[in-house]
């Protein structure tokens, strides 16, 4: 049953920590004849705004408002109004998703795909072993057409997703076309481990052995020393790390890769808005090895500090790296803070920024690579999730750069 919801309460619930310190039982008081109330929304002007608004929806409104969806939509829209670009409100529901998927959890059937806005198409470039897309057959290559009788092209993406999406245990059925034969496969949702880590010995080059990077998570920095010590058995003495199109993750994943990689020395200063500052230290164990990092455009947050970290000890002479790749990398040098309301939601917004070890941040600006090469043209009609050791141009390049080492 749908209820009348105070907007009121809505504000007081996600502010109450931060700018408000009275009790927020002044809520069901009648404004009117309460002066503390009234000297309060006299210094806060927005909230009375607010309860101007919602006076005049209580008294005039046909429809019956729905408390939940009023709260998420007002808590969405403060931090709209903020202009952090990085701000983000997730439900209860919706944070706990992100949590299992930063742990490397999650459920659904467990693929990949590829989404062309215009064709509204929807393609599998990614089955993951031992999912339900993989038991029921789905493979690389198929294009998802339709989820439970829903046409992806007559549908938005983010709809598409969370039919595709639900509790464990159930079943969903996935249309795909296979060489334009359409099919109807029955997947039964269930946890799906998320590998942010792959790796593989280049194919023109058996002494080079190229990981990439999709995020970083919780696992990553485990699966990332276990993916180079893989690679160093089968014979691989140098390395290509790919973190193009890897949008960041988890600082202390980030540092925790750095500090495997990189000899004693400063892996990053933390600069928060308070003005509190603190810094990451790596030890003296390090890789040995020389490496390329290929970056692009798409390369963000952690991901640029981790290109910036390999940079700035080769510039100093104390690492053999070089960065290969487009222009510059996206240029997100801040990072935010979860901060948990509650009723089991969250909020994030931008609490500082963090500099790599030279101290030059580069949010707006990018990390600029030792070796700027674009993808081709033949290479960016392909895609980059497609691409092959013989299409690749900038991998060519990065595999180049080590063969003259």
């Amino acid at each position: 049953m749908k209820k009348r919801f105070s907007i009121l309460t809505v504000i007081v619930s996600v502010l109450v920590a931060v700018i408000l310190t009275f009790n927020v039982t002044f809520v069901v008081m009648n404004v009117q004849h309460n002066k503390e109330i009234n000297g309060l929304l006299a210094k806060n002007d927005y909230l009375s705004t607010l309860m101007t608004v919602e006076q005049v929806i209580k008294e005039n409104y046909l429809g019956d408002v729905d408390d939940e969806e009023l709260k998420h939509a007002v808590i969405r829209g403060y931090l709209s109004g903020i202009g952090d670009k990085y701000s983000q409100y997730m439900t209860a529901s919706e944070y706990d998703e992100y949590l299992e998927e930063f742990r490397g959890n999650a459920v659904g059937i467990g693929v990949n795909v590829l989404y062309e806005n215009l064709t509204k198409t929807m393609e599998v470039i990614e089955v993951y072993a031992n999912s339900p897309a993989e038991k029921s057959g789905i493979l690389v290559g198929d294009f998802i057409v339709g989820v439970d009788g829903t046409r992806v092209s007559e549908a938005d993406y983010y709809d598409v997703l969370d039919l595709i999406k639900g509790e464990k245990g159930t079943s969903v059925t996935i249309t795909v076309s296979r060489a334009g034969v359409e099919s109807d496969l029955v997947c039964v949702r269930d946890d799906v481990e998320v590998k942010t880590v792959k790796y593989r010995v280049y194919s023109k080059d058996p002494t080079i052995g190229i990981i990439r990077i999709s995020s970083f998570a919780a696992d990553t920095p485990k699966d990332f020393k276990a993916a180079v010590e893989e690679l160093k058995t089968n014979g691989c003495t140098k390395f290509i790390f790919d973190v193009r199109n890897n949008g960041g993750g988890e600082l202390n994943s980030i540092v925790t890769t750095l500090d495997y990689l990189l000899p004693s020395g400063k892996l990053a200063y933390i600069r928060y808005a308070s003005g509190k500052e603190t810094s990451y230290d790596s030890n003296a164990a390090f890789l040995d090895a020389s490496v390329a990092v290929l970056v692009n455009e798409n390369t963000a947050s952690a991901a640029e500090l981790f290109a910036a970290a390999l940079r700035d000890y080769a510039k100093e002479g104390k690492y053999d790296a070089t960065l290969v790749g487009d222009q510059s990398t996206y240029g997100k040098g801040v990072f935010q803070s979860m901060f948990l309301l509650p009723d089991g939601s969250a909020f994030k917004f931008t609490t500082g920024r963090y500099d790599p070890p030279c101290g030059v941040n580069y949010d707006g600006v990018g990390v600029i690579p030792d070796n700027i090469v674009e993808l081709s043209e033949e290479a960016q009609k392909i895609g980059y999730y497609k691409l092959t050791d013989d299409t690749d141009n900038q991998l060519a390049v990065a595999a180049q750069v080590l063969a003259s080492k």
